[in-house]
């Protein structure tokens, strides 16, 4: 494509000006900010922005259409077995993609790249479903996909005058994965254009992960102080779009903030180095950022025995799974009737009492009287009470021994759950959101 552009702008000068023009004004519309820098608005770019696509993939005419490619073959995976799909119709509101094995699994809202909802990215869509998630790429165009950059100027520029729409449908689409298909965990991923949108649905909803490929940013802390929850973050150091200061200045704002954060900027490589179309396309770096996101994504949704499980589970065509169902019904014919086993009764105890606690929760740590990851000291027998306060963030309280947890509460709210503390030991409780518990929020109960 190089000698084509030499031979446009050599044999047709009113061409050549006719594509630089068309490419200008592409970078007013484009999601994706050439001049990110530290004060970027995500809403709203700055007027010189990226044209969105590369070099292999703009036509002698000075036109560019969308990657035909796709990441299925880049690694190699055979989806068909283990995941099905579906549209969602109502609202246009995008493509579903989930294991074939039924169960209960974490979201991931997949944001495109400014062509909208196409094949490349339902693809995408399915090779993470494979890994156990139910994944919804959201459809930000209105069922609309861009054949070429005219389509995708008009369709990216809509969204940009009305970045509310966008932001409702994003919201949308985490409200289906939670009531529809009951996900206990959320996250967003996006590249370029969806990168960007990818932060703007973590600066307005509440989510458990965020993923950012060479998205725009902002390192407005009055802003980003909403997230209360990791984020992964994949760029190139040659971007010329989202530049290295951005990236770093978006990282320490994270970092003073107290958010968690795993930026890589990966030397030598460009913008839009996952698109195995461009022409800065990256394959090693493109395979190391993927497995980073797949362990991101495990690490703040999937609990370990839960990532076990539901890896497990996708793992096996149906036909594997049906033919295990058989061997397993031949041997029992008659599966016998198992009655439920009565609960221990605790032993009794003349000092057997209700303990009752006030806790608050606020970023990475549990409070009470002033004091930091309070010890609670209960005998056995006591019935335990926990009234819990969120003062700020997203956060509950969970203790795995004795079943006991609260709902994952918004700042301000308060919930309260009682247990039996029926056998002795030193109990950790913890926040489940994200990673807090990694980062130190928990605390120990103590029965004697």
């Amino acid at each position: 494509m190089k000698q084509n552009h030499k031979n446009s702008s050599g044999n047709h000068p009113r061409l050549f000006a006719q594509w630089a023009l068309t490419a200008l004004m592409l970078a007013t519309l484009s999601g994706c900010s050439l001049y990110g820098g530290p004060k970027a608005s995500p809403m709203a770019p700055s007027p010189a922005e990226h044209i969105g696509c590369q070099e292999r993939e703009i036509d002698q005419n000075g036109k560019c259409v969308p990657a035909t490619d796709n990441n299925a073959g880049l690694f190699g995976q055979n989806l068909d077995p283990f995941v099905e799909t579906s549209t969602i119709t109502e609202g246009n509101l995008g493509f579903l993609a989930k294991p074939k094995t039924p169960g209960i699994y974490p979201g991931v809202v997949m944001i495109h790249e400014w062509w909208g909802l196409n094949d490349n990215i339902k693809e995408m869509a399915k090779i993470l479903a494979k890994e156990g998630y139910v994944v919804l790429a959201v459809d930000l165009y209105n069922g609309q996909v861009a054949t070429d950059s005219a389509k995708a100027m008009e369709l990216s520029g809509a969204v940009q005058k009305n970045p509310q729409a966008a932001l409702d449908q994003m919201k949308k689409a985490v409200q289906y994965l939670r009531t529809d298909e009951k996900a206990p965990k959320i996250a967003s991923l996006g590249w370029c254009f969806g990168g960007g949108q990818s932060l703007q649905l973590a600066l307005n909803d509440t989510l458990d992960a965020t993923v950012i490929y060479y998205g725009q940013l902002t390192d407005d802390k009055a802003k980003l102080g909403h997230i209360q929850w990791p984020v992964l973050g994949n760029f190139g150091e040659k971007d010329t779009n989202i530049s290295v200061a951005s990236v770093e200045s978006f990282k320490s704002a994270l970092t003073e903030l107290g958010i968690q954060n795993q930026i890589t900027i990966y030397p030598g490589v460009g913008h839009a180095f996952a698109n195995p179309s461009g022409s800065n396309y990256a394959k090693n770096e493109t395979l190391d950022a993927w497995q980073k996101t797949v362990d991101f994504l495990k690490a703040n949704l999937k609990s370990t025995t839960q990532a076990k499980d539901a890896k497990d589970a996708v793992e096996r065509p149906d036909s594997e799974k049906n033919q295990a169902k058989d061997e397993s019904e031949d041997k029992k014919p008659t599966p016998p009737v198992v009655k439920p086993t009565p609960k221990p009764v605790p032993p009794t105890s003349a000092n057997a009492s209700k303990k009752t606690f006030a806790i608050t929760g606020e970023p990475f740590k549990f409070l009470m009287n002033g004091a930091e990851a309070p010890v609670l000291r209960v005998k056995q027998g006591d019935t335990v009470r926990i009234e819990f306060t969120n003062t700020k963030g997203f956060h509950d309280w969970v203790l795995d021994e004795f079943n006991a947890r609260t709902p994952q509460l918004q700042a301000g709210a308060s919930a309260t759950v009682e247990f039996v503390a029926d056998k002795k030991g030193t109990f950790e409780y913890y926040c489940s959101v994200g990673s807090h518990r990694a980062m130190g929020m928990k605390g120990n109960l103590i029965v004697e």
